[in-house]
């Protein structure tokens, strides 16, 4: 599944590069470290990972009421790509007073940790992968 969507990875991983370079530079740093210590099963997975994010969640179907995300750092952002069959889909981040169209093949790039955000429910079938680095990863590799 990994190399399947490995050129997604890379893609949104030089967007990042673009959009916030020290998160971008922070991601790599972490995971170089983590090649550097892994074991070789570790490595197979981490050549099919062109990500600078050291976590990925696939939700399917799913709405989430209002929240913030735990794993990462405040100044970190993360990314989400929703995919799927269907219509009518917010995205909304009250903090901004937003309410963005949330349809198929929309990246969006902000910090969970500080945004309160919710995504409602949708007629048909829908995915969102989101990619994130996890704090205690970073702690881990002393990055």
């Amino acid at each position: 599944w990994l190399a399947t969507i490995f050129k997604v990875h890379a893609h949104l991983s030089a967007a990042m590069g673009v959009m916030h370079p020290q998160v971008y530079t922070v991601g790599r740093d972490a995971l170089i470290k983590i090649w550097e210590d892994a074991s070789m099963e570790i490595r197979e997975v981490l050549r099919v990972w062109p990500s600078v994010y050291s976590s990925l969640s696939l939700m399917v179907n799913r709405c989430s009421p209002y929240h913030l995300d735990k794993m990462g750092k405040p100044q970190w952002f993360d990314q989400l790509l929703t995919v799927g069959h269907y219509s009518d889909l917010d995205l909304v981040l009250p903090t901004l007073q937003l309410r963005l169209d949330y349809l198929p093949g929309t990246v969006v790039a902000f910090s969970g940790k500080v945004l309160v955000h919710r995504v409602g429910k949708t007629n048909g079938d829908r995915a969102c992968i989101a990619w994130y680095m996890q704090d205690r990863v970073h702690r881990a590799m002393n990055v």
